[in-house]
């Protein structure tokens, strides 16, 4: 009893040891003070990347933007795209702000913002892609401790063969290998269109142990995202 119970405690001292194939983290902000049940009409911006960010390119980024809209089908209230709005906010106020946002698309969005009310929104929402990446590191030779099943023959006193099946705890040499390991972090907000005051942010971090999972990792992002803003609009 001893022996298992000293080879149980290596063994999850090993486990600790061992880097984890998945790290995730949100911090989140939340206005108290607004009143999210009265959120009505959202318009959700086309999700952007920052300066220097490589997220695979034009299509990189458009299916970023495609999966962001996807999932803020989540909100239980009207969706207004980016370029809806941009097209309904320019007729209204005299301007082709689909030729602006072409060559200066922020400008573009300032004016959509401006003018929020012309499209009765109450809120609208953001995503920026802050960090999109693969590192690479060799894990080292290591030993861990590890259960094997085993199984041994006995004879009764009546000469009766007999298989009795047991674990025991082995140690196990795994050779150097190469790990992979696939980042992202994404900030989310959600604006008050009234006032363009901040009433929800929140900033996920995520590292998985794969190459080149960042397209995934940001689908569970945006996801989670929406429904957890979906859940303070309910």
């Amino acid at each position: 009893m001893i022996i298992k119970k000293i080879f149980g405690a290596l063994l999850l001292l090993t486990v600790l040891a061992l880097p984890q194939s998945v790290f995730a983290e949100k911090t989140d902000w939340t206005d108290r003070n607004f009143y999210f049940r009265n959120v009505r009409t959202v318009i959700v911006f086309d999700a952007t990347v920052t300066p220097g960010v490589d997220v695979g390119g034009t299509i990189g980024l458009l299916n970023i933007q495609d999966r962001f809209r996807q999932d803020a089908g989540k909100l239980p209230c009207r969706l207004v795209s980016e370029a809806q709005a941009r097209q309904y906010v320019g007729g209204q106020i005299g301007m082709n702000l689909e030729a602006l946002a072409m060559s200066n698309p922020m400008q573009a969005r300032q004016i959509v913002m401006q003018n929020a009310y012309i499209l009765g929104a109450d809120a609208w929402v953001l995503a920026n892609v802050d960090a999109w990446g693969n590192q690479t590191y060799i894990e080292p030779e290591r030993t861990v401790w590890e259960s094997r099943r085993e199984t041994r023959t006995y004879y009764d006193r009546w000469g009766q063969r007999h298989e009795e099946s047991y674990n025991v705890q082995v140690p196990v040499t795994y050779p150097p290998r190469r790990v992979d390991i696939s980042t992202v972090q994404v900030t989310l907000q959600a604006y008050e269109a009234r006032t363009g005051k901040l009433i929800f942010a929140r900033k996920d971090v995520r590292d998985r142990e794969d190459y080149s999972a960042q397209t995934g990792m940001f689908g569970r992002i945006s996801n989670s995202f929406f429904e957890d803003l979906a859940k303070k609009i309910r």
